[in-house]
């Protein structure tokens, strides 16, 4: 009867140890995850792709893929006519602007890091000779330019 009634006491005192090692630690308890919505926004979608050359237009420079800052290209001479820049982009951080700078002005593109962004620049009557572009953005831009010129 001894033996049992040590085991017991035995038992006893190791189911008080085991209890009072866990109360109001929470130790062993995985947290729970979360359910507010996400703040963090998805990776970019879909692949970054040239701009098409439009039908009747002809194609005198073309740059890309590049990331970052571009110091410049001069289109080769090309026809009197009206001229159009396309640009192709996409951010792999935040929202970022991209600068195109060509002769006689600029413009902007705001590159999504959701989906490309495509912007297309159009000049009228656009003087036989060339063009000289540089294009201005942060590393984490990566982009696509073309130049196409509608002969008259």
């Amino acid at each position: 009867m001894r033996t049992s009634r040590t085991a017991f006491i035995t038992a006893a005192a190791l189911c008080t140890l085991l209890t009072s090692c866990t109360e109001g630690g929470d130790a062993d308890v995985p947290p729970v995850p979360d359910a507010s919505p996400s703040t963090v926004e998805p990776p970019p979608q879909g692949p970054l792709t040239a701009p098409e050359v439009d039908l009747g237009q002809k194609e005198v420079l073309a740059e890309g893929p590049r990331r970052g800052t571009w110091r410049g290209g001069t289109a080769a001479t090309h026809p009197e006519g009206d001229l159009s820049i396309t640009v192709h982009c996409l951010s792999q951080s935040n929202p970022t602007d991209l600068t195109v700078t060509f002769d006689d002005g600029e413009f902007g593109v705001p590159c999504s890091n959701l989906h490309q962004t495509t912007v297309t620049n159009m000049r009228e009557a656009a003087s036989a000779g060339k063009i000289r572009l540089t294009v201005a953005t942060e590393e984490t831009v990566r982009w696509y330019l073309s130049v196409q010129i509608s002969p008259r």
